[in-house]
């Protein structure tokens, strides 16, 4: 059985002291596989604050998915406000990133992880983007990510669906519901704002995208000069 992928984040707090967040994920899958608080706190049940559109039923999950993982991250980072410099450092199995950057900048980085490898049935859609995880990712970054995730899955899972990106921008609607509502429910979880900023960062890209789609194209066509060839060079 292969061994479980794992991404470490290390933080270098303002006061000189370090936080480690490891994260471990399913190496076929890549949900995440790290356990719950032994005692979760009360935000993290799964009416509280219930997304609008979420589609799970409290007798089969009494507690949010991606809440329950993100009670075990916030507490280390509770004293934490959202424009505090904080020295980070990514540990992946391909590379080592380090960002000097704001705590709120930070978190969502971390809290965009969780939420895609949690189980959430929105933003499960975004796992094979956590798969090939890139902290800390530009505007720009996100959006040809995006994109490349959607025409891939449309090729491996999604022959039948109509021309056109209808679907990724119903989806990036729906992701804004759940960042809208998750950041309700984390307003219970510490008086400290850099989680709800940082969901908040997250949130600019499900109204990004649908605005800058046709837009992006038009800059993004110059790049792809080479695949307007009738033909491939044979190599």
């Amino acid at each position: 059985m292969s061994e479980q992928l794992r991404i470490r984040y290390r933080f270098d707090l303002p006061d000189g002291s370090q936080t480690t967040l490891d994260f471990t994920f399913d190496p076929v899958d890549f949900r995440l596989s790290n356990a719950g608080p032994e005692e979760p706190p009360f935000w993290t049940e799964l009416k509280y604050n219930q997304c609008a559109n979420c589609p799970l039923n409290e007798l089969e999950n009494p507690r949010c998915p991606a809440a329950l993982q993100m009670a075990s991250t916030l507490e280390p980072l509770k004293a934490l406000v959202s424009f505090d410099t904080v020295g980070v450092t990514v540990v992946q199995a391909e590379r080592k990133i380090y960002a000097e950057t704001s705590a709120q900048q930070a978190m969502s980085s971390v809290l965009g992880l969780i939420m895609a490898t949690s189980g959430c049935p929105w933003t499960d859609h975004l796992r094979p983007m956590a798969r090939f995880h890139l902290p800390f990712a530009s505007d720009v970054e996100t959006l040809y990510r995006s994109i490349g995730m959607y025409l891939l899955a449309r090729e491996i899972a999604c022959r039948d669906e109509p021309p056109g990106f209808a679907p990724l921008e119903d989806l990036y609607r729906n992701l804004h519901i759940v960042n809208r509502d998750m950041s309700r429910r984390l307003g219970a979880a510490t008086r400290s704002d850099p989680a709800r900023n940082a969901l908040a960062l997250l949130d600019s890209y499900t109204t990004l995208l649908p605005a800058a789609l046709e837009r992006s194209f038009d800059e993004l066509k110059p790049l792809f000069g080479a695949w307007q060839t009738k033909t491939i060079p044979a190599i």
